[in-house]
């Protein structure tokens, strides 16, 4: 910021300061009320910059899951298979021809859960929402290729270490679990992700509640994030149904001012309608 009414460069205390955001006017060493709302307009927009750019690993995974969900019809603990080409059109870094099975558990409603994996040519793995794998699986997980069961803890569930399992616990009650068919024949490749299987751990003696197989038959959908309003709404709805870690709490404290729970967040300010629709830059 540099003042343009003085000589020497010295700030006037009533006068033009010429800054990056255009001429800001100032009385007698007070900001104008027209600087003060051009002042706040863009320190709502830094924050909103901010917030999307450290939500978007969280907000991605919450857009396919709300997918999963609403066009496909996957309940809570269910998989849903993306075989061709067609399939994958949604997903962002999809290889073209390897079969992906996915799944987007709430540990919140199931508890502790078992996520059983097939022996045979697969390779996956298990992630938090912000997208941080805790263990790999098939090929290059703990049970290398054999077949295993995984059982994944929630934050606030106890400890347990029961034999014939690999514990793993997630910082976050949402999860990933993903995985490919690496079976060079895809019919053999279909059938082996369809023996993943999902259930509470509390059923482990005779599941009831366990994972079905959808598949996508050529649907539209889209695993991209959302962009502006929208991304606030999809990060505060997601993230209330996970674990308030200090990493959940910091970047709610960074957004609240913007999708405010107090607030109608479906109608915002104007300036907030103006610098959510700003061109990426």
């Amino acid at each position: 910021m540099s003042g343009h009414g003085l000589s020497d460069g010295r700030l006037p205390t009533t006068g033009t300061l010429e800054t990056r955001l255009g001429k800001l006017e100032v009385r007698n060493g007070y900001p104008t009320d027209a600087m003060v709302a051009k002042l706040f307009e863009e320190m709502d927009f830094q924050r909103a910059v901010q917030a999307y750019l450290w939500a978007l690993p969280y907000v991605s995974m919450a857009q396919w899951q709300t997918e999963q969900r609403d066009k496909f019809g996957a309940q809570n603990l269910d998989y849903v298979d993306y075989i061709d080409f067609t399939d994958k059109l949604g997903l962002l870094t999809a290889n073209a021809t390897t079969p992906y099975s996915m799944a987007f558990p709430n540990l919140a409603q199931t508890g502790p859960l078992v996520v059983e994996v097939p022996a045979g040519p697969t390779a996956g793995g298990i992630l938090d929402f912000w997208q941080r794998p805790f263990t790999d699986t098939g090929a290059l997980g703990p049970e290398k290729s054999q077949g295993g069961r995984f059982l994944i803890l929630g934050p606030n569930d106890r400890e347990l270490h029961p034999d014939g399992y690999f514990v793993f616990r997630s910082p976050t009650n949402n999860i990933w679990s993903g995985h490919r068919g690496l079976d060079a024949d895809p019919v053999k490749a279909k059938a082996l992700l369809g023996g993943l299987r999902n259930y509470p751990f509390s059923q482990r003696d005779n599941p009831k509640d366990v994972s079905k197989h959808i598949d996508v038959r050529g649907g539209k959908w889209s695993g991209q994030q959302p962009d502006g309003l929208p991304t606030g709404r999809c990060w505060r709805g997601s993230s209330m149904r996970s674990q308030r870690s200090n990493a959940i709490a910091s970047r709610l404290r960074l957004s609240s001012p913007l999708v405010s729970r107090r607030a109608n967040p479906s109608n915002p300010t104007s300036g907030r309608r103006r610098f959510s629709k700003r061109p990426r830059r």
